[in-house]
């Protein structure tokens, strides 16, 4: 067998399929564009909504930066500080975003009672009540001494709060 085709084989296959029935008259195809006219207020609505997302995020974001800023200070500052100075700073970031957030007597509240009721609306396996009493008193204490174990416990239940209070 060859691969060339014979020229009856050639002129079969050019030739058009010739169908029955050539008198009805079809109508042309519906093109795909322009769309239909509601279509339009359905993309315009679609984009208003994203674009509202975004702007609720962004405002969300930048509303929060406060809690980005005050763990970087965390996290970067507490392993050079004293045992002391890391409860202070702890205690200071707490305040701080609590004052960020418009509630300035809550801020101002002595140490046992404000995180008292910080513990309201903590996980019961997270709360600062189950920190040594050396959280709550170490400031107003002269001379405190902390294993690595409260320490790194104390940090990391300080930075849960500030990610996830809701003040």
């Amino acid at each position: 067998m060859s691969a060339a085709l014979t020229p009856l084989q050639s002129q079969a296959q050019t030739q058009a399929i010739d169908l029955p029935n050539k008198a009805y008259m079809l109508p042309q195809s519906i093109p795909m564009w322009p769309p239909a006219w509601w279509t339009w207020l359905v993309v315009a609505a679609i984009a208003l909504v994203i674009i509202g997302l975004l702007v609720l995020w962004y405002r969300r974001h930048q509303k929060r930066a406060y809690r980005r800023e005050a763990l970087s200070n965390i996290r970067k500052t507490a392993n050079d500080l004293t045992d002391k100075e890391c409860i202070e700073l702890c205690h200071e970031m707490v305040r701080r975003c609590l004052i960020s957030e418009g509630k300035i007597e809550t801020a101002a509240l002595p140490s046992h009672t404000l995180f008292s009721s910080l513990d309201a609306s903590m996980p019961k396996k997270r709360q600062f009540a189950s920190l040594a009493s050396e959280f709550i008193d170490g400031p107003y204490r002269n001379q405190i001494e902390l294993t690595q174990e409260q320490r790194s416990t104390m940090i990391k239940y300080t930075c849960y709060w500030i990610r996830k209070h809701h003040a």
